[in-house]
């Protein structure tokens, strides 16, 4: 004979770990501060020299055609989402970095894009270690990881704008 457990008790409730205040904040500030890697700007390398207008425009492209593949990752809700997505993420970085790097500025833009190039490898960079904190389920980690990634992202976007970027400055 079977016995059935009422309602509400304690032996039929299902337990999973609670989502305390201080976990939600850092995955939504891990998830800012993925939003911000991964909607930053793109760079410059080799080949026939562009104007400024092509070369903002063409990167503008390859910035928007890698954000819609990474936007269609969705937004992740917890730290081994962010993991996933950002592992996702990277290899769609390291190809726009490289389709960049064979864009040509024009000579008067070249120390702009050089260092615009360097900001994007040091949000990878970010984006990767935001990763592997994420991985390990710290709220700690994560967040201590958010400020440099920011500082990057507006560095970014600074040098985007200066470029004459409309797709790639924007988060």
């Amino acid at each position: 004979m079977s016995r059935r457990r009422r309602k509400g008790s304690p032996a039929s409730t299902r337990t999973r770990p609670s989502a305390t205040l201080d976990t939600v904040v850092a995955v939504r500030t891990a998830q800012i501060a993925l939003a911000l890697v991964l909607l930053a700007g793109c760079g410059g390398g080799s080949g026939a020299p562009l104007t400024k207008e092509e070369y903002a425009s063409k990167a503008d492209a390859i910035c928007a055609s890698t954000n819609s593949k990474i936007q269609s990752f969705g937004t992740p809700q917890t730290y081994a989402d962010l993991a996933k997505v950002a592992d996702k993420t990277l290899p769609l970085i390291d190809q726009a970095i490289k389709d960049l790097g064979k864009l040509e500025p024009p000579a008067s833009e070249k120390a702009i894009s050089d260092q615009w190039l360097a900001q994007w490898r040091n949000l990878r960079g970010d984006l990767q270690e935001i990763r592997d904190a994420a991985k390990t389920g710290s709220a700690q980690a994560v967040k201590a990881l958010v400020p440099k990634a920011t500082e990057h992202n507006s560095k970014t976007n600074a040098l985007a704008t200066q470029l004459g970027m409309s797709v790639c400055n924007k988060d």
